[in-house]
C-alpha cells in the first residue's frame, strides 16, 4: 500500500510540474509551509533549454494601481507631457483583485545563449546583433513578439499573460517594485544614475529579485507578454486567468508592420531612467514587428 501512495504523490507532483526534470528548494527565498508538493518560490529545470523556472501558487493578488500611484508617477512626465502622462498612466487602473492558477514562470530572462540554441534546432537565423555585440549570458533582445512565441513553442513553454508577469514581479503585497516600495536605482540594470551602456547578464541584481525570487523584472530589458494591448482593458477584465482583450483599444503608439495590433511590454530596461517604468503595475505596449535592443522576454507554463 505504501508504495501505491508513493506512486500516487509522484503522479500528483508529475501533473503539476510535468516540464521539469527536478524540482528544489529556491536558494533566494524561504520556502512557506503550504501543502504537499510544489510550493512558492520552488525551482525546476526545463529539460528542453535548461531555464530555471520558479512557482507561483495560485490565489488572488492584486493588480494594477490607484490614483495616488499615479499622481505620483506622473510627477517625473516633463510638464508639456502632462496630458500624455495622464493618458497613459490610467491604463493602469482600476485596480483590481485577480485571481491566477499556479504556473512556473521563467527565473530569468532568455539568454542569448538559450537563443541561439533554439536558432540551430529550427534552423532560423539569429537577429541582426546589438551594437555591443552578442553576449551569451546577457538577455536575448532584437526579437519580435512572434519570435519569442515561436521560442515558447520551441521550449514547450509560452510568453506569460500579462497578470501572470505582473504577479511574479510583486506577489500579493502590493509592493511597487519587485524588490519593495522604494526606488533604488542599485536593484536593476537602468540609467537613471547607472548610465549603462548596453544589457547586463541576466541575475546580475541579486538584490533586486521579485517575492518568488524572479531576476530582472525591473530593468534589463522590456518583456514581451502574450497579450494584445487595449488601454481600458482593466475596466471589464475577468477576475479569474484574464487573458488579454480579443482586440486592441485606446492605442496611441504607431504601428507599422502586418500586424497592426500592439502587444503588452513589461518591466523598463537598461536604457530607461524613469522610476514610473520599473513599477510592476507599469504597462508599456508596441508594434509586434519592432526589433530593438531594449526589448526580450521571459517564459511561463500553467500546469
Amino acid at each position: 500500500m505504501r508504495t501505491v501512495w508513493l506512486l500516487v504523490a509522484v503522479i500528483l507532483i508529475a501533473g503539476l510540474a510535468p516540464m521539469c526534470a527536478a524540482v528544489e528548494a529556491s536558494k533566494d527565498i524561504p520556502i512557506y509551509d503550504g501543502k504537499a508538493g510544489v510550493e512558492k518560490g520552488d525551482v525546476c529545470v526545463n529539460p528542453k533549454d535548461g531555464a530555471k523556472m520558479v512557482w507561483v501558487p495560485a490565489g488572488e493578488f492584486t493588480m494594477g494601481g490607484m490614483d495616488e500611484e499615479t499622481a505620483a508617477a506622473l510627477k517625473e512626465f516633463p510638464e508639456d507631457s502632462q496630458d500624455f502622462g495622464e493618458f497613459f498612466l490610467n491604463a493602469e487602473k482600476p485596480e483590481r483583485k485577480v485571481h491566477l492558477d499556479g504556473y512556473w514562470i521563467y527565473k530569468y530572462e532568455v539568454t542569448v545563449a538559450q537563443y541561439r540554441k533554439f536558432c540551430e534546432a529550427t534552423k532560423t537565423e539569429m537577429p541582426k546583433a546589438p551594437e555591443w555585440g552578442w553576449k551569451e549570458d546577457h538577455p536575448m533582445v532584437m526579437v519580435t513578439w512572434q519570435d519569442a512565441a515561436d521560442y515558447g513553442k520551441y521550449a514547450g513553454v509560452s510568453l506569460p499573460t500579462e497578470a501572470q508577469w505582473e504577479k511574479a514581479a510583486r506577489g500579493t503585497d502590493k509592493r511597487i517594485y519587485p524588490w519593495g516600495n522604494k526606488w533604488d536605482v542599485s536593484k536593476c540594470a537602468n540609467s537613471a544614475e547607472n548610465k549603462l551602456k548596453s544589457t547586463q547578464p541576466v541575475g546580475s541584481y541579486a538584490s533586486g529579485a521579485s517575492p518568488y525570487g524572479c531576476m530582472d523584472m525591473a530593468g534589463n530589458v522590456w518583456e514581451w507578454c502574450a497579450d494584445l494591448y487595449d488601454l481600458h482593458y482593466y475596466k471589464n477584465a475577468p477576475a479569474r486567468n484574464p487573458k488579454g482583450p480579443s482586440e486592441v483599444g485606446g492605442v496611441i503608439m504607431p504601428v507599422s508592420g502586418k500586424d497592426k495590433r500592439p502587444r503588452v511590454l513589461r518591466g523598463g530596461s537598461w536604457q530607461f531612467d524613469g522610476n514610473y517604468a520599473f513599477e510592476c503595475i507599469d504597462r508599456g505596449n508596441d508594434d509586434p514587428t519592432i526589433r530593438y535592443n531594449t526589448g526580450g522576454f521571459r517564459c511561463a507554463r500553467t500546469p
